[in-house]
């Protein structure tokens, strides 16, 4: 056995040793700010590195360290940091004396929707800042076109900070089925169902009891904070099944597994049509952009034209739009449509290979260790990678039960000592591994893997 408690404490110290600068810039940074940032995932401990430079498969930290980074922009940047292309088109924008706030709507919208709607073959579409937000919409969408209260939600699914979403996400203590934010409505808690992802019983035996009374099933395909687990296509086509047999809307997270894994959405790979789809990360090209898509019978409820009674504000907020953002998710769309064919299945061959060599590798040195992100016969080209330290006798995460249980799989492993081991070797990486981009050689995966 390896004693983990003081091979973390040697990591950190070493980190601290190779991160002098970020260490003050983190004393100061502490001081206004909430440990130091305003995103909490960044700021792992003891400190995070500060960026200085990203470009392609590589960021540049304060000290001067540079990584091979695997995070990606929280897995949006299908072709790596600052991609020309993208910044290219803002430039020129910019140099012609656009690009910031107007509040018009501008003409580039209309192209972009067009775009987006023709590849999830569905009828409207509503962009918004942030995927957060595009969950929350459609959920009030849906209890609005419904009439009924109750919200299914899968264990391990993460939907944005927002009300009818924050239950049963990370905390397992009896299964993931806690409440997991103060500040939320009165009552909340009995309003949000919870069922297993990829657990066919456990729907029908939900649906059975709450169907009658549920609005909406909001659901990733392929599970992010879950475990980077794709849905079983049985699982799936039950889930649209039940709620067609019951008048739920089906509503598919695709903030994640939007146009990363082809020029589309996840769900037109399994051939499954959701009700609404979320969209966001990789459709802004790296500007901040979210979207609601979908039928036009639940998108018509956000027009001053709706019936009274089901009418839903969601009306969009300063920065909806973004002319910036428009630009930069067209440049971007585009340019993953008309190379699909060379980016995906180059992104995906890498990403096979890592999870192979990452499961060998541990494997002969006695870690029982197995990686997610594995699309089989539907995402033939995922690019992301998960690694999961599993306990003796644990074989396969196929569900958010098993990555998040510590029971069965050793999450501080995962998220502190790799991670730490990973950036001591030049690696930045998120989830034990993260995503692959356009932008790594096979030079820097054989590396890593080495």
């Amino acid at each position: 056995g390896m004693d983990k408690k003081s091979l973390l404490e040697e990591l950190i110290k070493n980190y601290r040793q190779t991160h002098k600068k970020s260490e003050e810039f983190f004393q100061k940074a502490v001081r206004y700010e909430i440990r130091g940032g305003s995103h909490t995932l960044r700021l792992f401990a003891p400190f995070p590195f500060y960026d200085i430079r990203s470009s392609g498969s590589k960021v540049t930290d304060i000290d001067g360290n540079t990584y091979v980074d695997f995070w990606q922009g929280h897995f949006a940047n299908v072709l790596g940091h600052n991609p020309p292309i993208v910044i290219n088109a803002l430039l020129d924008y910019f140099q012609k004396g656009q690009g910031l706030q107007t509040g018009f709507p501008g003409s580039l919208q209309k192209e972009l929707a067009e775009l987006i709607l023709t590849k999830l073959n569905t009828d409207k579409i509503r962009f918004t800042t942030s995927g957060t937000l595009a969950s929350m919409y459609a959920v009030m969408l849906s209890k609005a076109y419904t009439q009924r209260d109750f919200v299914f939600k899968i264990g391990g699914g993460w939907h944005g900070s927002q009300p009818f979403a924050l239950k049963g996400i990370s905390i397992y203590d009896m299964g993931l089925n806690n409440v997991e934010s103060a500040g939320l409505p009165m009552g909340i808690d009995s309003t949000i169902i919870m069922t297993k992802f990829n657990d066919i019983a456990d729907l029908e035996e939900k649906f059975n009891k709450f169907g009658e009374q549920a609005s909406c099933l909001i659901v990733e395909p392929f599970i992010g904070a879950g475990g980077l687990i794709f849905g079983l296509p049985e699982y799936l086509s039950k889930v649209r099944e039940l709620c067609d047999k019951y008048g739920v809307v089906f509503i598919f997270d695709e903030v994640i597994s939007g146009f990363r894994f082809h020029a589309g959405a996840l769900h037109t790979l399994y051939d499954i049509k959701p009700d609404l789809t979320l969209l966001g990360k990789v459709i802004g090209g790296g500007m901040p952009l979210s979207a609601v898509a979908g039928k036009e019978e639940l998108m018509t409820l956000c027009s001053p034209d709706a019936e009274d009674g089901k009418k839903v504000k969601f009306e969009g907020g300063t920065f909806s739009a973004h002319p910036s953002s428009m630009l930069a998710g067209i440049t971007f769309i585009k340019y993953l449509s008309e190379h699909e064919n060379e980016i995906y299945p180059r992104i995906g061959q890498l990403g096979k290979k890592v999870r192979k060599g990452i499961e060998d590798i541990f494997n002969s040195y006695g870690f029982n260790v197995r990686c997610s992100g594995n699309g089989g016969s539907i995402a033939k080209n995922s690019s992301i990678v998960g690694v999961h330290f599993l306990n003796p006798g644990i074989n396969a995460v196929y569900s958010p039960e098993v990555a998040l249980n510590p029971e069965e799989s050793d999450i501080e492993m995962r998220v502190k000592i790799f991670k730490l081991a990973m950036l001591e070797e030049g690696f930045h990486v998120m989830d034990g591994y993260g995503a692959i981009s356009l932008a790594h050689s096979d030079e820097e995966i054989q590396k890593s893997l080495d």
